[in-house]
């Protein structure tokens, strides 16, 4: 999930006014946003570009020559080279730099064992733990969409004191783990069989596609708290 702009500090207490700046850009104008915007959710064409790009080229050169060091270096190299621009353009580099770590990973792995399959391993990884913690935070009665979006729309601070916001970003923290679990269900027997095309494929369609599906559900279920919430404290004194 491509992290929003950092945002002017919301007001301290619960009640905060409706009339907080919104952020320009990232998920929390999504969160904040009248319409649902597909390209903000999903980063727009530039973190399309650098989610997919380097999936698609191993998949493609992997393919076309057989060659696990071909494929796992130049998708290194083109994480590589965004991570530069970004730096170059003075944006922040934090989530291509994640992204290099694990493709990184993924190509020592796949050049050490010399199996195209091991270049997805880590990312299989990070989909395990990702569930895990979804799960650990049903547990304690504390769903993480609900502390993430807590964070990004200064509305809804006070999710945790409101029994309706609590079942609401509950049943979203479901959608993610129910998007998690399936990622596994597909792609582990996928890695574990050495279905090295397969496996690409599955990442990309399970990836920013399924992502922006769950975050339209996810924003119609914030969007209807809302609703039901009414006018923040701050308004209704007006």
């Amino acid at each position: 999930m491509r992290p929003a702009p950092r945002e002017q500090s919301p007001t301290e207490h619960a009640g905060t006014s409706r009339e907080d700046p919104a952020p320009s850009s990232g998920l929390g104008a999504v969160l904040q946003g009248e319409e649902f915007s597909v390209a903000e959710a999903i980063g727009g064409p530039r973190g399309v570009a650098e989610s997919v790009v380097p999936t698609l080229l191993f998949i493609v050169l992997y393919v076309a020559t057989g060659s696990v060091l071909l494929s796992s270096s130049t998708a290194v190299a083109a994480v590589a080279v965004a991570l530069i621009l970004r730096i170059v353009q003075r944006q922040s580099p934090a989530t291509v730099l994640g992204g290099l770590i694990g493709v990184a990973l993924g190509a020592v792995l796949a050049i050490r064992s010399g199996e195209g399959s091991d270049f997805y391993a880590p990312g299989i990884v990070i989909n395990a733990i990702s569930l895990l913690v979804l799960l650990v935070s049903l547990l304690a009665r504390r769903p993480l969409v609900g502390l993430f979006i807590g964070l990004l729309d200064p509305r809804v601070q006070d999710w945790a004191t409101d029994p309706d916001a609590r079942r609401v970003y509950g049943r979203a923290t479901w959608l993610f783990i129910a998007l998690y679990a399936s990622k596994l269900a597909v792609q582990v027997p996928l890695l574990l069989t050495g279905r090295v095309a397969a496996l690409g494929v599955a990442k990309l369609a399970m990836g920013l596609p399924a992502f922006a599906v769950i975050a339209y559900l996810v924003w119609l279920m914030h969007r209807a708290l809302l609703a039901r919430r009414g006018p923040a404290p701050a308004d209704r004194s007006d």
